[in-house]
C-alpha cells in the first residue's frame, strides 16, 4: 500500500507543479498585454490631445478672423489692445457643447392625481 501511497504523492505534486508554471506563464501573458494596452491608451490620449488643440486653434483662427476684417486688420489698434477677451477661447483647451435642458409644462408643475387630503 506505501509504494501506491509515494506514487500518487509524486503525481499529484507533478501535477501542482505543472500548474504553478502555467499560472507564471500566463500572468505573464497577461501582464504584457495590460502593458501594450496601456501604451495604446496613452497614444490615444496623445492623439486626442493633438486633435483638441487644432480644433481649439482652428476655432480661436475662425474667432479672430471677422473681428480683423471689421477692424481693419489685426495690426489696427481697434483689434484689442488688451489682449484676448474673455469669449475666446484658448489654444489648449476645448470647450463641451452646453447641453440644454429643457423647461418643465405648467401641466407636469402641478398633477392633480396625487393631491392629498387631509383628514
Amino acid at each position: 500500500m506505501m509504494p501506491l501511497l509515494v506514487i500518487l504523492f509524486v503525481v499529484s505534486y507533478s501535477i501542482l507543479t505543472l500548474l504553478v508554471f502555467e499560472q507564471g506563464r500566463t500572468i505573464e501573458a497577461q501582464r504584457g498585454l495590460i502593458r501594450q494596452m496601456f501604451q495604446d491608451s496613452t497614444q490615444l490620449t496623445a492623439m486626442k490631445g493633438k486633435v483638441a488643440r487644432e480644433d481649439g486653434n482652428r476655432a480661436q483662427d475662425k474667432a479672430s478672423a471677422p473681428v480683423g476684417q471689421n477692424s481693419g486688420g489685426p495690426g489696427s489698434p481697434a483689434a484689442g489692445a488688451k489682449g484676448q477677451d474673455k469669449g475666446t477661447k484658448r489654444p489648449g483647451k476645448y470647450a463641451r457643447p452646453m447641453e440644454q435642458v429643457p423647461g418643465k409644462p405648467a401641466a407636469d408643475l402641478e398633477d392633480v392625481r396625487r393631491s392629498t387630503n387631509l383628514i
